[in-house]
């Protein structure tokens, strides 16, 4: 079933980040490496940050304590941009959501990769535009997208590939799903179960769901 639309606009409000930055395993040697534990809170403002393997999440936290999950990122990608280029006190905060191995990269280090490796700084401005465009979708399709078609896009972006059935892997649990996705946990399982009993979806096993009605579904996550 072809899926063309689902990597543009408000489709990529919930896209997941995975090797934009994969050219900066060229200077590892010049970075700290870390390894943290998963739930590790990593540190922000004084490092910039390259995942070499694992996953971390980029939560925000209001002064209540109500968090919402902002996305997620896969090795080989940069992160801790925004804190460690305009160090301002931050409502947000990663935590690796598996174990992680990081090259930590000082303000020096970084001086030295923008003078002797130029073509890096460039692919550091590519994946921080995705970034800003990825959030920019994400505020709009809280707003303007149902919970339903905000669900069709998160999934949309964790079709397995070649899978027959279509087939989704959510890569995290329902809770987290509904966090990502700015809703109640009751109010995604509710949609959930009424798509199982319309029949858009099959029943979810683990993390997996089946897509029993692709051109519908991709209808929703495009719109």
């Amino acid at each position: 079933m072809e899926n063309r639309g689902i990597n543009c606009g408000r489709s990529l409000a919930f896209k997941e980040m995975r090797e934009m930055n994969s050219s900066w395993r060229s200077v590892l040697h010049l970075g700290r490496k870390l390894v943290w534990p998963k739930g590790h809170r990593v540190p922000f403002g004084q490092e910039l940050y390259f995942l070499d393997r694992g996953r971390v999440r980029l939560t925000n936290q209001n002064m209540e304590g109500v968090e919402k999950i902002l996305w997620y990122i896969h090795e080989g990608c940069v992160f801790g941009e925004t804190p460690f280029f305009d160090p301002m006190p931050a409502e947000s905060y990663f935590s690796c959501a598996t174990g992680c191995v990081s090259y930590a990269f000082t303000a020096e280090n970084v001086e030295e990769i923008c003078k002797d490796y130029p073509h890096l700084l460039i692919n550091l401005l590519c994946s921080m535009s995705r970034k800003l465009r990825v959030l920019s979708n994400q505020a709009s399709s809280l707003y303007l997208d149902n919970v339903l078609a905000r669900t069709c896009k998160f999934l949309a972006q964790h079709i397995i590939p070649g899978s027959d059935p279509l087939t989704a892997n959510m890569g995290v649990s329902k809770q987290e799903m509904a966090s990502l996705l700015g809703v109640h946990r009751i109010s995604l399982y509710k949609i959930l179960r009424q798509q199982e009993e319309s029949g858009l979806f099959g029943p979810f096993s683990g993390k997996t769901v089946t897509i029993l009605r692709p051109e519908e579904f991709f209808m929703l996550a495009r719109s």
